[in-house]
């Protein structure tokens, strides 16, 4: 969607005649910045760190992905830990670069969520907030929920879900957008492009050809 930003690359592909041509593929979220190691968290039950990180995000076909080494999106998290994995809270503030659906151009679109997920370490079960396991029956899958890797916590998917989730369904980049006209391709928030509007009855659009060959 943003195809000068640092979140595309080339990559070759072969065309129909034979010949190498290029393609812009997006790449999704996946900043070494949210990967987080929490070994030293890990042996210290009951303790907790902060976490903080800022972001240039923007929304192509594959989710989040990275614009730039630092941007509007600003993470202020804690990781706390407890015997079976790392509980991760905090606020995710700032803005981030969408692209309007009306008229295609960017805007910085308002960002303020809390978050509260927890991170389990793989091969212990899931427990109640009482501390109780939960009966087999209601334990989440492990590809369903976030997990500890090697000793460390992937906050990409983290916040790529938790963004997603709270965008508005329509990315508008004002209320009044008046979008691009439908003849000649203008941007009308920038002025009227001259073009000319009719609305007619589509019924009725032989009858008016009709009358402009009677003419």
């Amino acid at each position: 969607m943003y195809r000068g930003s640092p979140g595309w690359e080339l990559l070759p592909e072969r065309g129909m005649d034979g010949r190498e041509d290029v393609r812009h593929v997006e790449r999704a979220l996946d900043s070494k910045a949210l990967k987080v190691p929490v070994a030293g968290l890990m042996k210290k039950v009951f303790t907790r760190e902060r976490f903080g990180a800022d972001l240039d995000v923007g929304l192509g076909e594959q989710g989040l992905f990275e614009r730039g080494h630092r941007g509007g999106l600003r993470l202020d998290l804690w990781l706390e830990s407890s015997p079976d994995g790392i509980r991760v809270k905090g606020t995710l503030r700032g803005t981030m670069a969408l692209e309007c659906t009306r008229c295609l151009e960017e805007y910085r679109q308002e960002i303020d969520i809390r978050v509260d997920e927890f991170y389990r370490r793989p091969g212990i079960g899931a427990f109640t907030p009482e501390g109780r396991p939960l009966p087999r029956e209601m334990e989440v899958p492990e590809e369903d929920e976030y997990l500890i890797e090697e000793e460390t916590i992937d906050l990409n998917v983290l916040v790529n879900d938790a963004v997603i989730l709270n965008l508005p369904i329509k990315h508008l980049c004002s209320p009044g957008c008046r979008g691009l006209c439908p003849h000649c391709g203008s941007n009308l928030n920038l002025g009227d492009c001259g073009c000319r509007v009719e609305d007619i009855d589509p019924r009725l659009e032989v009858l008016r050809k009709l009358l402009e060959e009677g003419d």
